[in-house]
C-alpha cells in the first residue's frame, strides 16, 4: 500500500527555534515566491517543570510546536512525554501531589489562567489514548459524544455530523450500515479510528496522541498514520511515540526527551540525521533506550 511521505524540513537548531523555522517553511510552500513569514507556534511550553510530591518528572522545558503539523515526542520509557501531554490538557489536575512551574500556551493563552475552564481547554485539546477506548454507546453516539456534551449542534445535525467525520477517518463503508452496533464489536485498529472521529468531531485546535498505534496490526498503524498525514494540513498534533520508525515516517517535528529534560528539539530529519547532542546520536541510533 503506498503512502504519502511527510514533508521534511533543513535542519534547525535551538529549542525555540523549531516552530519559527518549521512555521516559514510552511507558509513559504504554501505560497510560491512569497517571502518566508513565521507562524505563530501553536504549543509554547516555557520553563517548564511538573512533579508529583518530591519527584520531578520535568524540569525546565522550553519548546514551541509549529501549527498545522505533526510534532512527535521521543524517548525512553519514563522520560516525561506522556507527562508533557497530560499538562498541556490539564489531565494532571486531580492526580494528588501535582505541581507545576512555568507556563503552558495554546495559541496566545495560558492553560491554567484564571477562568479557564479544563472542560472547554479539552474541546480545544483533544486527546487519543494509547488503548481505543470507546464509550458503552453505538458507534454513532460514540461519534457524537463530546458534540452533544458541548451543545455544538442541534439534534437534526447529528447523524450528518456522524457521517462526516467517520467518513473523514475512513471507517464509514465499515459501519454505514451498523451505526447502532456496539463499538465494541469493531476491530482494535477501527476502534481506534472511531476515537478519532470522537475527538474530531469537537474540531479541536490540537489533538494530543499518546502512543496511538502502540496496541495495533501493522495494516491498522498504516491507516492511522495515513490520516494522521491527512489531517497534518488542518491540525496541530502532538504524539508520544517509541517508534522511531514512525517518527521518521509522518512527523515534521522531533522533540527528545531524556530523564525529564528536553535533549534536542528541531525539524524531523535534523533530529534523525544530523543529531547535535550525544544522547540524541546515541538514541536515534539505538544504543540507549
Amino acid at each position: 500500500m503506498s503512502r504519502p511521505t511527510a514533508g521534511r524540513s533543513s535542519a534547525t537548531r535551538g529549542y525555540g527555534a523549531t516552530a519559527a523555522a518549521v512555521g516559514a517553511e510552511q507558509s513559504a510552500r504554501s505560497t510560491p515566491g512569497a517571502v518566508a513569514v513565521a507562524l505563530r507556534p501553536a504549543v509554547r511550553l516555557t520553563d517548564l517543570s511538573v512533579g508529583f510530591g518530591a519527584t520531578t518528572v520535568l524540569q525546565d522545558v522550553t519548546v514551541e510546536l509549529p501549527p498545522n503539523s505533526v510534532n512527535a515526542l521521543i524517548g525512553p520509557t519514563g522520560c516525561g512525554k506522556s507527562t508533557v501531554l497530560r499538562t498541556i490538557n490539564r489531565m494532571n489536575d486531580q492526580v494528588r501531589g501535582y505541581w507545576r512551574r512555568g507556563s503552558v500556551r495554546v495559541g496566545d493563552d495560558d492553560v491554567e489562567a484564571a477562568g479557564v475552564d479544563p472542560l472547554a481547554l479539552r474541546r480545544r485539546v483533544g486527546m487519543v489514548f494509547q488503548r481505543p477506548n470507546p464509550f458503552p454507546m453505538s458507534i454513532k453516539d460514540n461519534v457524537v459524544a463530546g458534540v452533544r456534551a458541548h451543545r455544538l449542534a442541534p439534534r437534526r445535525d447529528l447523524a450528518g455530523i456522524a457521517e462526516h467525520h467517520l467518513r473523514q477517518v475512513g471507517l464509514w463503508s465499515a459501519v454505514a450500515g451498523r451505526l447502532d452496533d456496539s463499538p465494541f464489536r469493531l476491530s482494535g485498529g477501527q476502534q481506534q479510528l472511531l476515537c478519532l472521529a470522537r475527538a474530531l468531531a469537537v474540531g479541536p485546535e490540537v489533538l494530543l496522541l499518546d502512543e496511538p498505534t502502540s496496541s495495533l496490526d501493522p495494516i491498522s498503524t498504516e491507516m492511522v498514520e495515513d490520516l494522521l498525514l491527512q489531517l497534518s494540513g488542518d491540525l496541530t498534533m502532538v504524539m508520544v511515540t517509541h517508534n522511531l520508525a514512525q517518527a521518521r515516517r509522518v512527523s515534521t517535528t522531533t522533540t527528545f526527551f531524556y530523564n525529564g529534560r528536553l535533549v534536542e528539539s528541531g525539524a524531523t530529519a535534523q533530529v534523525f540525521d544530523s543529531p547535535t547532542e550525544p544522547e540524541t546520536v546515541s538514541y536515534v541510533s539505538g544504543r540507549i533506550g
